[in-house]
């Protein structure tokens, strides 16, 4: 069995899973923070002529829709992040080699 991989793995895991949890949470305003940075640095999108079609809503309204979205999207990666140790802890077990993706 390829070390790297198990070792990388086991390194990829906790740290996808643990910034999940912090999107996920909302730990110490990291969702908000990263949202209102996100937001400011796509703030130049909103003169391009294909995106006028969208409706005006309030900002404060286009925020909190944008924190629930990263706050879902969180989830994901910390569930993301638990199914690779516990393909790891797989591969481990069985002896197999992780599959790589071709």
């Amino acid at each position: 069995m390829e070390t790297w991989r198990v070792l990388a793995a086991f390194i990829i895991g906790p740290v996808v899973s643990l910034i999940g949890v912090a999107l996920a949470t909302n730990y110490r305003g990291v969702t908000e923070w990263h949202v209102r940075r996100s937001m400011a640095t796509a703030s130049v999108l909103g003169r391009v002529p294909p995106w006028r079609w969208l409706p005006d809503v309030p900002h404060e309204e286009r925020l909190a829709r944008f924190i629930l979205l990263e706050r879902v999207i969180g989830a994901a990666f910390a569930v993301l992040g638990v199914m690779i140790l516990i393909a790891v802890g797989y591969s481990i077990l069985t002896g197999q080699p992780m599959q790589a993706a071709k």
